[in-house]
């Protein structure tokens, strides 16, 4: 039930972040574009779990990524970061819960999501910078 919720969510998120992306000039985001930000929350989240585990509360690695993402493409209250926020701090919840101590497991699972993120992060910064057509060699 909460999947359907979110999906849905997701969707209405992408048809308002279409209208108010084509008034600002930046390039529209669509269901893909929304999924793979919620991912990054959840990978940030799970991620931040164990290092916090791991390295203490004051270790805030993760969340400042976390940070910077919000800043740049949720600065202004409403749905699209209040659902950013939640999928973080739900994947925080749950990995807190799933890796009880900073061993071997941990650490290892850490290195995944942060693997997993990039290459999230990867193509969500392809929306704003779409690859070029390469050129042909000794063409201009």
């Amino acid at each position: 039930m909460k999947k359907t919720r979110f999906h849905a969510a997701m969707i209405s998120l992408a048809l308002m972040a279409g209208t108010s992306s084509a008034q600002s000039g930046l390039p529209t985001r669509g269901p893909d574009y929304f999924r793979d930000a919620a991912e990054l929350a959840r990978l940030l989240g799970s991620a931040h779990a164990i290092r916090v585990r791991c390295n203490g509360k004051d270790d805030q690695y993760w969340r400042r990524y976390m940070a910077n993402m919000l800043a740049y493409e949720a600065p202004e209250p409403g749905p699209l970061r209040s659902s950013m926020v939640q999928e973080f701090n739900d994947a925080f919840s749950r990995v807190s819960e799933d890796y009880g101590s900073c061993d071997g497991a941990a650490v290892n699972a850490e290195a995944g999501f942060a693997v997993a993120g990039q290459r999230i992060a990867t193509r969500l910064a392809s929306h704003y910078f779409p690859r070029r057509a390469s050129k042909r060699e000794g063409s201009e």
